[in-house]
């Protein structure tokens, strides 16, 4: 009988050691899956908010000169305003770049650079470029309603990414492109979009999820083989373990 109940106590013990062990796995795999995704929000939040500086800094002196080159050439929607495109005594022709120009071609370059994907949009758009995917569109029906940040985790072309995107509301620098287009101050413009692959941050999760996944079960193994130690001892040390009557 003592032999019996010991046997019954180390089989509780083990399944309450693997219960308990399961558990705590469980709760490592959705903390960690959690973190991931916030620490791409974060990075998300981050790009955006330079995005944005950049574009309030670019609006605030009414755009930039550049020179003109192949890749980048007059605004025809900027043709109403005086001087869109300038000479220096040089001969350098240049060409006004609004703030949405200029964010477009910076987010083009840091996308073939890292990845990262940038977009202005608008369910008004003026060239297909600009328009909107059909994520972003249910992202902007929302800021119609008063929603003033979307963050979803969506694919685009078959990948995983962490999609952000914000409202896009016109101030007064924004009428010196805007206004001919019958926009005014406080009018929802659109919204920018900013999009992070999370191909490497899975790639870490995986590594991380497989270490834990280690760990935890030399755990568990070396609490059973303690359990069956402790059975083994406590058998032998017994009158019955020991050949006693």
């Amino acid at each position: 009988m003592p032999d019996k109940r010991t046997r019954r106590l180390c089989l509780l013990g083990a399944a309450g050691w693997s219960l308990l062990l399961l558990l705590l796995f469980a709760w490592s795999v959705i903390f960690t899956t959690s973190t991931t995704t916030e620490l791409a929000l974060i990075e998300a939040r981050a790009l955006f908010n330079k995005d944005k500086a950049a574009r309030f800094w670019a609006s605030s002196h009414g755009g930039v000169y550049v020179p003109i080159t192949e890749k980048t050439q007059p605004n025809p929607f900027l043709a109403h305003v005086p001087d869109r495109d300038i000479a220096l005594a040089s001969g350098t022709k240049l060409t006004l770049m609004n703030p949405a120009y200029m964010l477009r071609e910076m987010m083009s370059d840091y996308e073939a650079l890292y990845g990262v994907r940038g977009h202005i949009t608008s369910e008004i758009h003026y060239r297909p470029e600009t328009a909107p995917d059909s994520w972003e569109v249910k992202s902007l029906r929302k800021f119609e309603a008063g929603i003033r940040e979307v963050v979803e985790i969506s694919e685009i072309d078959g990948q995983p990414f962490l999609r952000l995107m914000q409202p896009l509301f016109v101030n007064q620098s924004c009428l010196k492109c805007h206004g001919v287009q019958g926009y005014k101050e406080g009018d929802l413009r659109g919204g920018v979009s900013l999009s992070v692959p999370l191909a490497r941050y899975y790639a870490v999760q995986k590594k991380s999820l497989l270490a834990q996944s280690a760990a935890f079960g030399l755990t568990w193994l070396g609490g059973l083989l303690l359990i069956a130690f402790i059975r083994s001892r406590f058998t032998r040390s017994s009158p019955e373990g020991n050949g006693h009557a």
